[in-house]
């Protein structure tokens, strides 16, 4: 099996909504104007259509690998192609766009690196890459594994079982700047508070449960509750291409 069919096996069993969100979280991150905006992974292409309904797109084009939603955008995008974004033959001329989104895309690739480094070709100088990435470190995955051994893919979220990589802060980091990407904005995304307060009580339920020492008990406990990183699900970033 090629890795592009081994990749769209797995996104089969994905329901509507999976693929027909509006990420209002991206939208301000684009000014109004006449930009020209590529969507890498644009699912139904609803984003897409709202920003330009909002006067902050004159071209909207997208790439998109699942051909059955693909199927009614015809009429909504400038321009769509059909096809695996890393083995895809580039879509435009080099420089062209002011904007180019992953919005949860680069965890599902073999190479996102190398998807960052191609796609920016067709970036203008000063344009920017706009991406939500999954954070590996946060507290629904890091609790289950260190106190009950666990890590169980699933249909949906953080161990979707279609994600090939994963991602913390510092290595989201480390790979936009290996891409000489600059980095103008990074935005946590935080949890719903009944996530938090299910994961505090799963914490605290343990604790009491076993016969840690006090010291190592305190240690966890300050580690768990004074780092912000933990309760992130999610980071946005913005990144600026400059001129070559």
């Amino acid at each position: 099996m090629s890795k592009t069919n081994l990749k769209a096996e797995l996104y089969e069993n994905k329901d509507e909504g999976y693929s027909s969100n509006i990420r209002w979280d991206v939208i301000p991150l684009i000014p109004t104007g006449d930009n020209k905006i590529l969507e890498v992974g644009c699912g139904a292409g609803y984003t897409l259509k709202k920003l330009k309904e909002l006067g902050k797109a004159n071209e909207i084009v997208g790439i998109e690998m699942n051909e059955q939603v693909s199927q009614d955008l015809s009429d909504t995008l400038d321009r769509l192609y059909v096809g695996d974004v890393e083995t895809i033959d580039l879509p435009q001329n080099e420089k062209y766009f002011d904007y180019i989104l992953f919005v949860d895309v680069l965890e599902h690739l073999i190479n996102p690196r190398g998807v960052l480094h191609d796609y920016k070709t067709l970036l203008r100088d000063g344009g920017y890459i706009i991406a939500s990435i999954p954070n590996i470190k946060h507290h629904s995955v890091l609790l289950p594994l260190i106190f009950f051994d666990e890590f169980q893919y699933s249909d949906f979220g953080l161990l979707d079982a279609s994600h090939l990589r994963f991602f913390t802060k510092k290595e989201i980091l480390k790979m936009f700047k290996e891409e000489k990407l600059e980095v103008v904005d990074l935005i946590p995304l935080y949890d719903e508070p009944r996530w938090e307060k299910k994961y505090r009580n799963m914490l605290f339920t343990f604790l009491n449960k076993r016969l840690f020492s006090y010291l190592y008990r305190l240690q966890i406990l300050i580690m768990y509750f004074m780092d912000n990183s933990f309760y992130v699900r999610q980071y946005i970033i913005k990144a600026k291409k400059g001129e070559v």
